[in-house]
């Protein structure tokens, strides 16, 4: 099994979403969503596999819509805007809680990274992240340069009760969107998400471990738009580094889930059509598909690569 290091300061890239929530001083949370984190495991999930395999050779575009549940209720809704080209990459994950949970926790955030290619590998350059969770705004800038994640603006500030991630461990790492992006180029080329993959998020750093899982047949269900023959990847993330004091035990524990992935056009990149993660607040999450759109028009960013 290969091993590589991926990361970024992306919120997502945690491995345990919706850990039992940290309150501070004054009984309020934590920066970030529960657990001190932003919900939820969704790149986390795409984050698995990272590998040196030549840019591709022609546009790839599309607009993924999803919903999340638990127990049979709505709790986020995502929307993941993808530009791929044989001179870089771009892709914007938009997402806010929805139903019961957004009512008691109203969040929603919006990621942006914008990236080339470098020895056939995503080489992000610029990633951007802002958005507000119970009621605190999240602000985030980083940029890359010469292998090291620098991160320019952050808000709320890192705290000082955070154990700090050594430099050495953060160097030749990416953030996890441009994982993504990885990961669906080695799903599509050598048609296997083996791997085992280091993240960092500007705070933490975790380790996740992934394995095929075989070919199934998803049935027909409302809640999406996708049935057919997927391939399935099972992983289990755990933090490594990165810890809040007296966090250790709770924050190491294996978490593990599973994702689904099947082109959407023929010849196309195997996209995401269903996911499976565990969280400590709702237990099994499920996300569905229920919404695509395809083609040039899917991303307008400016595509010149930096």
């Amino acid at each position: 099994m290969g091993q590589v290091k991926a990361g970024g300061a992306l919120p997502l890239a945690h491995p345990h979403p919706f850990r039992n929530q940290t309150m501070d001083s004054k009984g309020q949370p934590l920066a970030g969503g529960p657990g001190g984190q932003r919900p939820p495991g969704f790149l986390l999930l795409l984050a698995l596999t990272l590998t040196a395999l030549a840019p591709p050779s022609r546009p790839t575009d599309a607009v993924l819509s999803y919903r999340a549940y638990a127990h049979g209720f709505q709790i986020l809704r995502f929307q993941v805007r993808l530009a791929m080209w044989p001179g870089g990459y771009r892709m914007r994950l938009s997402y806010r809680t929805t139903g019961l949970v957004g009512f008691f926790y109203r969040g929603h955030q919006v990621d942006h990274v914008a990236g080339t290619w470098r020895a056939g590998r995503a080489a992000p350059y610029r990633y951007t992240a802002d958005g507000v969770w119970h009621g605190t705004p999240h602000h985030l800038i980083l940029t890359y340069r010469d292998g090291v994640p620098r991160v320019r603006a952050v808000m709320p500030p890192i705290r000082a009760e955070r154990h700090k991630v050594p430099v050495a461990e953060q160097r030749d790492t990416i953030d996890t969107m441009s994982a993504v992006i990885d990961l669906l180029r080695h799903l599509a080329v050598r048609h296997s998400c083996v791997d085992l993959v280091h993240t960092f998020d500007g705070r933490r750093l975790s380790m996740i471990a992934a394995r095929d899982a075989g070919r199934v047949v998803l049935a027909r269900t409302g809640r999406s738009v996708f049935a057919g023959p997927a391939r399935r990847c099972d992983f289990t993330g755990r933090m490594l580094a990165g810890f809040l004091y007296g966090h250790r035990a709770r924050d190491s524990r294996p978490m593990r889930g599973s994702a689904w992935f099947a082109p959407l056009a023929p010849g196309g990149v195997p996209l995401p059509v269903h996911l499976q993660f565990q969280t400590d607040w709702f237990g099994e999450v499920e996300m569905d598909l229920t919404g695509v759109r395809l083609g040039p028009a899917a991303m307008t960013a400016p595509r010149a690569a930096g």
